[in-house]
């Protein structure tokens, strides 16, 4: 975070996203970005002709008629994904200077930076609701009660919360978030990963302490690193010169 400059982050939840795409936006995005041609109409049949009903009860047939299903994507497929990312692709279009808009699958990161306190307040509102008017757009939903705002502290940074709202919808803060399995709290201490970590660290070792009697050496370096070595390594480029990192140093040791 640059010295003397307010940065926050607010970590954004969509409400059943992959349930939520609209097949006919999703196709005119496709469009829009060059797909056409056979590959278009594979994918529009893809979508196309699937139905569904609620039945509550088989024996008194209590159930509601055929629908067409004219939103969401095929969860557990190897397209899915990829269309939700096609979908959401131009969330990042949103960001203005001084701010980014981070996407992974359906979670959305909004970083909003700022040298003046005033300033800081306005781009924190003005992409806020550019980005709630996106959803809406897109007939997506944000889940307030998983969106939530870390708003970094440190030395030079000034000593004041800000509480981002829409339509009278708050959205809670924070003192840590999780971002790709890495727990980010916010001074940048790395203290919170670092007991997550150590949690982890503690059964892996005594996995390995109850099968070392009966287990080859080469079964033993297997174990270590992929149990522990593989969690320590995760994101040390970030926290391995922190002072809490010690004790998980010192726990693959024993």
């Amino acid at each position: 975070m640059p010295i003397g400059k307010t940065t926050d982050t607010t970590n954004t939840d969509m409400h059943k996203a992959f349930d939520c795409i609209n097949h006919a936006i999703l196709l005119e995005k496709m469009k829009f970005y060059g797909v056409s041609g056979k590959f278009y109409n594979l994918i529009k049949s893809y979508l196309d002709g699937r139905y569904q009903k609620v039945v509550l009860n088989h024996n008194k047939g209590i159930e509601s008629t055929w629908e067409k299903i004219r939103q969401g994507v095929p969860q557990g497929s190897s397209l899915g994904p990829i269309l939700f990312l096609i979908y959401i692709n131009d969330l990042p279009n949103l960001a203005s200077t001084g701010t980014k808009i981070l996407l992974y699958a359906d979670d959305t990161s909004i970083i909003v930076t700022s040298p003046n306190l005033e300033n800081f307040e306005t781009k924190i509102d003005n992409i806020f609701g550019d980005i709630n008017n996106w959803f809406k757009a897109n007939q997506l939903i944000l889940n307030y009660n998983k969106t939530n705002y870390l708003q970094f502290n440190m030395k030079n940074s000034w000593d004041y919360e800000v509480k981002p709202n829409y339509q009278g919808n708050c959205i809670k803060s924070s003192s840590n978030t999780k971002f790709l399995v890495l727990t980010i709290d916010d001074s940048l201490s790395w203290k919170a990963h670092i007991e997550q970590m150590m949690l982890k660290l503690n059964t892996a070792c005594f996995v390995i302490r109850t099968i070392q009697a009966i287990m080859s050496l080469e079964t033993l370096r297997m174990v270590y690193f992929a149990y522990i070595h593989s969690i320590i390594s995760y994101g040390i480029i970030f926290l391995g010169n922190q002072p809490y990192s010690d004790k998980s140093f010192k726990i693959q040791k024993g």
